[in-house]
Order: structure tokens, then C-alpha cells, then sequence
């Protein structure tokens, strides 16, 4: 949430990276993770696959089969939007290849980026797939589109002026 907030607010990745890692205990295992995935990620690569491997070697602890850990996921998703500089695709991508807790992983990536860059870095071609919500968990938010909720969610300037 840190590194989301000061994406929002104007920062750099490496600023995104930092405020991320100035809310977390720097002796857990997450600080671990993310420090080690931002690590692998910010090294010279011939290629993609060789990066995004170095990455999740950097953070899966092999032979750990239960990957649904907020460790990990954290860890990945930070080294993808690293490694991607915080591009929106290349992020979102890079994590879901990553594997693992990947949809974990890409939410997180894909929400730094989106944090960074705004909607419009999203590819239209998968903004254009997402639809009205059928309300399954929250049943008063069923036939809106997440825009519409986001827009229900987010003050508008007069409101936020407001004592």
C-alpha cells in the first residue's frame, strides 16, 4: 500500500521500492523477499526468460511447495515491476510468468504500475474484457463496472476539500 501511494503521488520506481520498505520490520521475512527480488531485478540480463528466472530465484525458496505466502508473492511482484521499470505490461506479464502465487503476484505488480503510469498504460485489449461485476461477494456493488466502483471510492475534489 505504501509503494502504491507514493506511485500515486509523482514517485520514481526506486522511490516506489523505498517507501514500500520504510513501513515493513527490515528483519521479516517480506523485507527479505522484496530486497532480494528488487536486487535480482535491478542486474543486466541477455534476455527476459534469464531475468525473470534470476528473479524468482532470488525469492522462491525451493522445495517450499506452499506458495501462497504474502512473502513471496510481495517479493516477486516488486522484482517484476523492478525488472519492468514500472511498466504496466511488462510487469503484469513478468509476474504471472514468474509462476507461483501468480495472480497474487501480477494484482500487486500490476497495481504498482497502474499506481505509477495510470489507466491509460493499461493495454485496451485487456481493459476492454473486463465487465460489470456480477456482485457475488459484495451484492450492492452487482452490474457496476470496477471504474464505476473506484469513481464510488475515490472523493471527488469538492468533497475532499470538505473539513
Amino acid at each position: 500500500a505504501a509503494g502504491v501511494a507514493a506511485a500515486m503521488a509523482g514517485a520514481g520506481p526506486t522511490s516506489v521500492v523505498a517507501a514500500a520498505l520504510s513501513v515493513i520490520p527490515m528483519d521479516s521475512w517480506t523485507a527479505r523477499t522484496l530486497r532480494r527480488g528488487v536486487v535480482a531485478a535491478r542486474r543486466e540480463y541477455p534476455d527476459t526468460l534469464t531475468m525473470e528466472r534470476a528473479v524468482r530465484s532470488s525469492v522462491v525458496i525451493g522445495g517450499y511447495p506452499w506458495t501462497d505466502l504474502a512473502p513471496e508473492a510481495v517479493g516477486l511482484a516488486f522484482g517484476a515491476f523492478t525488472a519492468a521499470r514500472g511498466d504496466f505490461r511488462t510487469s503484469v506479464l513478468m509476474a504471472v510468468n514468474m509462476g507461483r502465487d501468480a495472480d497474487t503476484t501480477a494484482a500487486v505488480a500490476g497495481a504498482l504500475a497502474g499506481a505509477l503510469s495510470g489507466a491509460r498504460a493499461i493495454p485496451p485489449e485487456w481493459s476492454s474484457a473486463i465487465g460489470p461485476v456480477r456482485g457475488s461477494c459484495l451484492p450492492s456493488m452487482r452490474g457496476y463496472h470496477v471504474l464505476d466502483i473506484a469513481d464510488l471510492l475515490t472523493p471527488d475534489e469538492e468533497e475532499a476539500r470538505r473539513p
